[in-house]
């Protein structure tokens, strides 16, 4: 079991610091980034997305990087619980 918890953190601490690559990629600075990276299955890309994409963007009408960025970490999270699944669950 504590084989598949290590395997468990290194995956979500993999692709929490691939979620903060993408938001510092969007234009956000780096504080911000790492403190968004820090919160992991979704928690940051919530926040991301009611503080600020909610606020200044009502109708969603961003870039087409931005939401390819913003689907990429929809998709990164998505596989944080897919993770969770098969490390808890399954094994």
């Amino acid at each position: 079991m504590t084989v598949y918890l290590g395997i468990f953190l290194a995956v979500v601490i993999l692709l929490q610091m691939a979620i903060g690559h993408l938001i510092r990629e969007l234009g956000f600075s780096f504080p911000i980034s790492i403190a968004l990276m820090c919160l992991p299955l979704g928690i940051g890309v919530f926040l991301l997305q009611i503080v600020y994409y909610e606020q200044y963007y009502p109708d969603w009408e961003v870039a087409l990087g931005a939401k390819l960025r913003l689907k990429y970490m929809y998709l990164l999270t998505f596989f944080e619980f897919v993770a969770v699944y098969i490390c808890f669950f399954v094994f």
